[in-house]
């Protein structure tokens, strides 16, 4: 493979971003020491990829930067000293959720589901069981039928 199948296949690119295969990777390395123009792509690939990733980046707030930079203190968890110059040792976390997050619903519907339910439920039972019901009275009578059938053919017409 030439150069310039190398450029046209996307191999440069797999390269910068780090997918590339390890035996593509070798071959890529080699040519780039031997070929002045692999490098020149390699470069603007690279300069194009990370002139995109900047455009896109999101700033972090400014007062993350303070706030990391701080050393952590874990046993300083409020901003001013409790009576007795004792610091706590411990962090709250507040894990109740915002109540404005959530539709709340009146008790009064859990009721009425619970009603709703059962009904269907017996609906359901009452239409399975008048269903093997009917089954039942129409296999009846498809027996008389075929009895009733066989003494027609079995008596002689007179």
């Amino acid at each position: 493979m030439n150069v310039q199948e190398y450029i046209d296949n996307g191999m440069v690119e797999s390269y910068v971003l780090g997918i590339s295969t390890p035996e593509e990777k070798e071959e890529i390395e080699l040519l780039l020491k031997e070929s002045p123009e692999l490098r020149t792509e390699l470069r603007t690939v690279e300069r194009t990829i990370h002139r995109l990733w900047l455009e896109e980046a999101v700033q972090p707030p400014v007062e993350l930067r303070a706030r990391t930079l701080r050393p952590y203190n874990w046993a300083d968890t409020s901003p001013q000293d409790p009576p007795g110059g004792k610091k706590a040792n411990y962090t709250f976390i507040n894990i109740a959720p915002n109540q404005n997050d959530y539709i709340t619903v009146h008790r009064m519907w859990k009721w009425i589901f619970f009603t709703a339910f059962l009904l269907f439920k017996f609906c359901l039972f009452l239409a399975i069981y008048f269903y093997f019901k009917y089954r039942q009275v129409e296999d009846r009578q498809q027996e008389r039928e075929k009895v009733r059938k066989e003494l027609q053919q079995s008596t002689p017409p007179r």
